[in-house]
């Protein structure tokens, strides 16, 4: 019978469990007057570590019994009351139990606090704690590594290889931040204060702008896909913004294009590979990685005219090139075929010819001053500042060049059917052009149209002019 009443004691099971658990207690308490007023739970670990957080539990607070901590010992009142005082003398030493059970179960990285107990009450309402492995950031970062990211899809079809190491590096980037950070942070704290954190981080490191644009965008994508573990994401994640900044756009014009395909090398194949494969760029309009892989067989004949057929590598977009007659000269010098490539490798082939590229423009004098980055190796990133030509030329400048020799000449579309643009907006952002740009070329055409109506001859056979009266 004395025992009976002892395990039936709230405040008993407290003390005893309190023991077993390095001297945590807890107690329950109302703070209202109100009809329902909520049963809270305190929650002591230690001198100044004590947090108090709601149950689901109501009680009219003629009922309870505050300096005891639970419902009072009624014997009348009608059915709904006396069964509502009979659930809580049941409920509230079962939760007690189960926090108790938890905060001695805790893992070293756990950290208790107010949150913590929150989420062990919630618990045990659901059938299972919110708070486990994956919840923590670093934990959840890994199991996207492993279990996600070798098989995300866009558009139906598997994500390339190159996207797949775009997310490995961004999330090496966020663990990096992680370790700068005052508290272990869970998914459900990603919101734009810590994506503004992790940006400034970014910016720490040197990379520009449109880099930590990117990254930052694509850190949406990685964290919503917690939602697939029923792990929690914050409310504010979908406000998360990528964003870009102005990038330089270079090009060489159409004379120094002809500088370079007149430089003539005496004994070395690999800056005549480079000039004849940058020629061949700039009338083709095509990313290093679709140019390295042009070869006698893409080229098709079509009433006549010759073209080079390929598919584009990153976009999947298929393109027919016309064959400029710059180009055949190059195929017609090389019996038919394209230069050999660098490498199998496209990276390292754009790499090596990035190299040589260097010197071919070097040569070809084309050492004007342009706004870009270059890359300290004694600082190991890329610095931005104005710089000759040459140090900035790569494979890019290529399809810029295209791009740009004949927008204006030939109608943007007919260009884009080429580069392999999708929107008219993306392929004058690709190339600079402006707002201010076509205003002035507003002003270009109408004086062309009042040029063209002023040689017009009128119906009498005279040539207008105009009226200068």
């Amino acid at each position: 019978m004395f025992a009976k009443c002892l395990l039936n004691d709230i405040y008993i099971v407290n003390l005893i469990c309190s023991i077993l658990t390095n001297m945590a207690t807890i107690k329950f308490l109302i703070q209202s007057k109100n009809t329902n007023a909520n049963i809270f739970c305190y929650f002591s670990v230690g001198r100044g570590q004590f947090y108090k957080r709601k149950t689901r539990e109501t009680i009219h607070p003629q009922f309870w019994n505050q300096k005891e901590g639970k419902p009072k010992n009624i014997q009348s009142g009608t059915a709904e009351v006396l069964g509502h005082i009979e659930h809580l003398k049941a409920v509230l030493p079962k939760i007690q139990t189960h926090i108790l059970d938890h905060y001695r179960k805790r893992t070293d990285t756990e950290i208790i606090n107010g949150d913590w107990l929150s989420e062990v009450i919630e618990a045990f309402y659901t059938g299972g704690r919110r708070i486990e492995h994956l919840d923590y950031i670093e934990n959840y970062l890994q199991h996207y590594l492993t279990e996600i990211l070798p098989f995300r899809k866009y558009k139906g079809q598997p994500i390339t290889r190159r996207t797949r190491q775009k997310h490995e590096t961004i999330i090496l980037k966020f663990r990096d931040f992680l370790k700068t950070e005052k508290k272990r942070l869970k998914v459900s704290d990603y919101n734009i204060a810590v994506g503004n954190r992790f940006v400034t981080f970014l910016r720490s490191q040197n990379l520009n702008d449109n880099t930590v644009g990117k990254y930052l965008k694509t850190t949406k994508t990685i964290f919503r896909d917690a939602k697939i573990e029923n792990i929690a994401v914050h409310a504010q994640l979908d406000q998360i913004k990528g964003f870009t900044a102005p990038t330089p756009t270079h090009y060489v014009t159409e004379t120094e294009l002809t500088k370079i395909q007149q430089l003539k090398f005496v004994g070395n194949d690999r800056l005549e590979l480079t000039r004849d494969w940058f020629v061949i760029g700039c009338y083709t309009g095509q990313r290093a990685v679709d140019l390295f892989g042009m070869t006698q067989k893409k080229i098709v004949n079509i009433n006549g005219n010759e073209y080079i057929n390929l598919s584009q590598k990153k976009t999947k977009t298929p393109v027919l090139v016309p064959i400029h007659s710059e180009v055949r000269k190059i195929l017609d010098k090389r019996n038919g075929q394209f230069p050999p490539v660098f490498s199998e490798n496209v990276e390292s082939a754009k790499t090596l010819f990035n190299k040589h590229l260097e010197t071919v423009c070097k040569l070809a004098g084309i050492d004007r001053l342009e706004y870009g980055r270059v890359w300290d190796t004694e600082k190991k990133y890329f610095v931005f500042g104005n710089y000759p030509f040459y140090l900035l030329a790569s494979s890019h400048v290529m399809r810029r060049t295209f791009a740009t020799m004949y927008y204006g000449k030939i109608p943007t579309v007919v260009i884009m059917s080429v580069t392999g643009h999708k929107t008219e907006k993306e392929f004058l952002g690709y190339i600079g052009i402006d707002n201010s740009t076509l205003s002035e070329q507003m002003y270009a055409y109408w004086q062309q149209l009042d040029n063209e109506a002023r040689n017009t001859p009128d119906e009498a056979g005279k040539t207008k002019t105009a009226n200068t009266n």
